[in-house]
This record gives structure tokens, C-alpha cells and sequence, in this order.
């Protein structure tokens, strides 16, 4: 069993990811483990953080350094979206999607201080920054070019089409967080603020739908228990219930 977690061993793809589970990991442990091999690459994002120091002392200069926290990153780090990317690939090579990318922002922003909510939505994450004078800002990820917005009015009309009121068709065209068909219903809406912990087990539960989406069950099945483990949500929990049902069906038909 896995120190510190209701895990088996057999989970975990290899030693290095069981290794970033132990010992009360944070955050950037667990972002890491999915698909971990070797040493983390840092140097991009160490050259973001590197340019971002230089500036920070104009930090309460809200909308310029958020801006700055912005364009960097894309013009440093984040180059190219690519559905069920992940944090590691966006460190390596820039290939990144709206878990990954939300994940380096908030990297970023809890360096910097900033009070913000990464907002996880049926199909979608991006972060919320709230500002000074009542102001709140949105960082979504996968527009490198309008995904800093900042008048309040843009602001407002982005996060309702996440809304739980809104017709959830809208969203749907938005897609970018796994899902199994049956997922696609209009009873579906949740719009909930995470932890950057938490995001990583749903970077989990992405890629667990991903290999249930090209039927690998028992891959599946192992994402799910770290997602579960990391991030018990009622999405991820009812899907790995099912998976551990399926399983286990399986396994009784073997033996007959």
C-alpha cells in the first residue's frame, strides 16, 4: 500500500510516480506524477518566472502584471493546445490544454499573491483573479491572444456561459475536459472553485476518460483511483464506481 494513500501499488505507471505520491506531496508533486518519467524540465518555466521577478516589484499595478503573467507565459512556455495534454508536456515541449495551462497559471499566481479560484466547469477549467476594487479578471488558457479579460462587462458575459442557468448546449461547444458520451446531458452543470490540488486529480480523471474513450479499462481504472484518492468529486467517484463494477464482472465471467 502506498505511504500516506489507499493505493496499491499497481497502480502507479512506474517507481517515479509512486515517489511524487508520498510524503504529504504539494500540489506541483502531483500535477508531475501523471506520466512521470525522470527528472521534472523546468528551464521554460524557470525563464517565465525568471522575466516575471524583474517586473514584480510593479506588482500592484493589478491589470499590467496580471497582463504581464499572461503573455509571457504563452510567449515562454505555452505554444501549442493540444486536448489531453499534460502538465508535464506542457513543461517539455509547450503542448498544453485548459487543465495544464490553468495549472501553470496558478503555479504562477499563488507565487505572486494574487486571490484567485481555478473554476472547474462540466467541460472546461479556466481561473478567476479577484482584484483590487471589487474587480475580477479571467485567464482562459487556451486563447494565447484574448484569454486575459479584463472589462468587467466580457468578464461577466464569459463566466455565464459556464453558469448553471445557462442552456448547457453553449458549453458544450467549448469542450476540452474528457467526457464519456453519456456525460453529454442537460442535467449537467457543475461550475465549482478547486484547489490547484484538486486539479491535478482531475488532470487524472481526464486522462482516465481519455483510455476509457479508446478501451482501455484497466487503465482506466488505475487514473480513476488516483483521480479518486487526489480529488474525490461526484463525477469522478460515480465513473470509477462504474469502472470497479465493470471489472468486476469481467472477472466473474473469466471464471465461470
Amino acid at each position: 500500500m502506498s505511504q500516506g494513500w489507499d493505493l496499491e501499488s499497481s497502480v502507479f505507471e512506474n517507481s517515479r510516480e509512486e515517489q511524487l505520491f508520498l510524503n504529504d506531496p504539494e500540489p506541483m508533486d502531483l500535477l508531475v506524477a501523471l506520466h512521470a518519467s525522470g527528472e521534472v524540465e523546468t528551464a521554460q518555466f524557470d525563464k517565465v518566472v525568471k522575466k516575471l521577478d524583474k517586473r514584480s516589484n510593479r506588482k500592484d499595478h493589478t491589470e499590467w502584471f496580471l497582463g504581464e503573467i499572461f503573455y509571457k507565459t504563452h510567449q515562454y512556455l505555452l505554444k501549442e493546445y493540444v486536448k489531453h495534454s499534460s502538465f508535464n508536456d506542457a513543461l517539455k515541449t509547450g503542448l498544453y490544454d485548459c487543465v495544464s495551462g490553468s495549472a501553470i497559471y496558478g503555479l504562477l499566481l499563488d507565487r505572486y499573491g494574487f486571490d484567485y479560484e481555478v473554476i472547474e466547469t462540466d467541460y472546461h477549467v479556466f481561473i478567476l483573479i479577484h482584484g483590487v476594487n471589487d474587480k475580477t479578471y479571467v485567464f482562459e488558457s487556451t486563447e494565447p491572444r484574448a484569454g486575459f479579460i479584463k472589462d468587467q462587462e466580457a468578464v461577466a458575459q464569459y463566466i455565464s456561459v459556464f453558469d448553471a442557468a445557462v442552456v448547457r448546449g453553449k458549453a458544450k461547444q467549448l469542450a476540452e475536459l474528457g467526457s464519456v458520451v453519456s456525460q453529454f446531458t442537460e442535467e449537467n452543470t457543475i461550475y465549482a472553485s478547486i484547489s490547484l490540488r484538486e486539479l491535478a486529480g482531475l488532470q487524472y480523471y481526464n486522462d482516465a476518460v481519455h483510455h476509457f474513450n479508446n478501451g482501455d479499462l484497466l487503465m482506466t481504472y488505475k487514473q480513476l483511483a488516483k483521480a479518486r484518492a487526489i480529488y474525490p468529486s461526484d463525477r469522478v467517484t460515480s465513473l470509477y464506481e462504474y469502472i470497479s463494477a465493470v471489472q468486476d464482472e469481467g472477472k466473474k465471467l473469466a471464471g465461470r
